[in-house]
């Protein structure tokens, strides 16, 4: 299991990798994951961050998502980099690898 903590000051975000696909997933308002950043829920609630820890955690128990973690935020995006570059989804040709899949 990876280490949940929150550390950062400001909005936060739960990002993770779905378990089958791989593809980078944001925890949602309604604390479903979602693989568009637009969803995430961005929050500083003591309580709401307190939810989408044991949530991640319960996930990731569960074989759906792997590699939960909180991220900081700054003006609604990621802070950093690493983030930033994920939020536009993988970086390599799932057509391929769908197609691959069916041969």
């Amino acid at each position: 299991m990876s280490t949940l903590k929150h550390k950062g000051k400001g909005p936060q975000a739960m990002t993770a990798n779905e378990l089958v696909s791989g593809l980078n997933v944001w925890m949602t308002t309604d604390y479903g994951w979602s693989r568009d950043y637009a969803d995430a829920l961005l929050t500083e609630d003591d309580d709401q961050i307190s939810i989408m820890d044991e949530t991640a955690k319960a996930e990731e128990f569960a074989n759906t998502v792997v590699g939960a973690y909180f991220i900081d935020t700054v003006d609604g995006k990621p802070a950093r980099y690493r983030e930033r570059f994920r939020t536009h989804g993988p970086s390599y040709d799932t057509a391929a690898l769908i197609n691959q899949e069916r041969v």
